[in-house]
C-alpha cells in the first residue's frame, strides 16, 4: 500500500510539473515571470523526485528485485543529476544582467542556459518514464496482499470442496 501511494505520488507530480510549465508558459505576463514560477516548482519537485526514488529503494531492498531496483535507482540519478542542473540554471540566470531572453540568440550565456535547459527537461521526461517503469514492472506494489483467487472447481468433480 505504501509503495503504490509513493509511486503515485512520483509518476503524478512529475506529470503534474509538465503541465504547469506548459501553463505557466502560455499564460504568464513574461517569460521572466514563467520562468520563475516553474523555477519555484521545480524546487519542490527536485524534493520529490529524490525522496520518491529512494524510499521505494528502501521498501524494495528487501524484495532484491534485480530489474526494479535498476529503474529505480536510475530514477534516483536523473533526479540528482536534474537538481545539479537546476542550480546552474538559477545561477546562470541570477548572474545575467537582463533576462536570458532578451541576450542574443548567439550569446555564450544564452547558448549555455538553452542547452542545460533543454537536458534538465529531458531529465524530467526520463524521470517520469522511470517512475512509469518501476510502476509496470513492481506489479506487487498495487496488487493486494493475502488476495488471492480461489482455486477454479472443475466442471466434472462430483464433489466440489
Amino acid at each position: 500500500m505504501m509503495a503504490r501511494f509513493i509511486h503515485a505520488i512520483w509518476l503524478g507530480s512529475g506529470v503534474f510539473m509538465v503541465i504547469a510549465a506548459q501553463a505557466a508558459f502560455k499564460t504568464a505576463p513574461s517569460s521572466s515571470a514563467a520562468a520563475a514560477m516553474v523555477g519555484a516548482l521545480l524546487g519542490r519537485w527536485h524534493y520529490i523526485a529524490l525522496a520518491a526514488p529512494i524510499a521505494l529503494l528502501v521498501l524494495e531492498w528487501r524484495r532484491a528485485r534485480s530489474l526494479v531496483l535498476i529503474i529505480i535507482f536510475a530514477g534516483v540519478v536523473f533526479a540528482a543529476t536534474q537538481a545539479m542542473l537546476d542550480l546552474r540554471i538559477r545561477s546562470i540566470r541570477a548572474s545575467s544582467p537582463v533576462p536570458i531572453s532578451e541576450l542574443s540568440r548567439q550569446d555564450p550565456v544564452r547558448r549555455t542556459f538553452g542547452m542545460l535547459h533543454g537536458l534538465s527537461t529531458l531529465l524530467l521526461f526520463a524521470q517520469i518514464a522511470t517512475a512509469a517503469a518501476a510502476l509496470a514492472v513492481d506489479r506487487e506494489a498495487y496488487e493486494p496482499r493475502g488476495n488471492t483467487p480461489p482455486p477454479a472447481i472443475e466442471a466434472d468433480d462430483p464433489n466440489p470442496s
